[in-house]
């Protein structure tokens, strides 16, 4: 499986412009040879579809993608497969999860908790939409290409910004929800949550503990994630334990009990049922290809 990030694109030698938080891709042509059966993302990833069709599964789901679509998808989910028309064209934007948290702090965006939460998002954009997003691509590249100034990251952070409310208001008008102008406390403990949750380097903690963590209640802060996401807590928790199993399970290198224990499993044992009752199938049988 191959893993993208910021790290791997930049090993790749692609034309595209970067820095160290933020790579964008303005030609899927430029990528498309690079393309294998899995891959996980380890970062938010945007994307505009410029021309075309084509056909994603993530996390066992499929998506149907077509000309002016906007895509959004938070770290580590699992491209499983792809297939797209002959003249499938999209313009993409790779952030690092720290990068588009210290940019959210900065102008108290309350859109990822929602947004972010699922796995991935395919949002209809209308041709004015779209325009904008072409722009924000465009002006985006123009700041990485430019002088290094006093003001050059400012003026990124506060591009990256404008294009994110631009998605808001995607969001906003397909999902008819109202998006709160204020950040509430809630919305504080959700960030802070989905942030150590999606965080490889921090270990998986259950509802008691990540409550202790926040100094709330577990029923309080179960109810927080049910009224930002519509899951609560533990499916929360249980969803990226088991995104991140199937990734390590794909990874030969690991056997099945270095995986229970790298995830804080008690034993294999212990592991095995867990994954078993999410997925349907043993952690052997899911590595052998097999799903229920």
């Amino acid at each position: 499986m191959k893993t993208l990030n910021i790290r791997t694109i930049i090993d790749e030698g692609l034309n595209i412009h970067f820095n160290d938080h933020i790579a964008i891709f303005d030609n899927f042509e430029q990528v498309r040879h690079h393309e294998v059966s899995s891959v996980l993302v380890e970062g938010f990833l945007f994307s505009l579809v410029t021309r075309g069709v084509a056909q994603l599964s993530v996390d066992e789901k499929t998506y149907q993608l077509k000309e002016g679509d906007v895509v959004i998808c938070h770290p580590r989910i699992i491209f499983e497969k792809s297939m797209m028309s002959m003249d499938f064209n999209a313009m993409m934007l790779f952030l690092s999860p720290n990068y588009i948290a210290q940019i959210s702090q900065m102008v108290r965006m309350e859109w990822s908790h929602s947004m972010l939460s699922r796995a991935l998002k395919v949002l209809p954009a209308d041709e004015m939409t779209q325009e904008r997003c072409r722009s924000y691509f465009s002006l985006l590249q123009n700041n990485l290409q430019s002088p290094e100034t006093a003001n050059k990251e400012l003026r990124l952070r506060l591009l990256l910004a404008s294009m994110v409310y631009e998605l808001i208001d995607l969001y906003r008008a397909q999902d008819d929800k109202t998006i709160q102008q204020t950040y509430s406390s809630g919305e504080n403990i959700l960030h802070r949550f989905m942030q150590h949750l999606h965080d490889p380097s921090l270990p998986y903690l259950n509802v008691n503990e990540y409550a202790s963590l926040f100094c709330i209640t577990p029923k309080y802060f179960s109810g927080i994630c049910k009224r930002f996401t519509g899951r609560t807590a533990n499916q929360l928790i249980s969803d990226e334990i088991v995104r991140s199993a199937k990734f390590m399970l794909r990874d030969s290198s690991k056997s099945i009990k270095q995986i229970a224990s790298s995830m804080g499993f008690k034993n294999q044992s212990h592991f095995g049922r867990f994954f078993r009752l999410q997925v349907g199938v043993s952690p052997q049988q899911y590595r052998d290809g097999k799903t229920q």
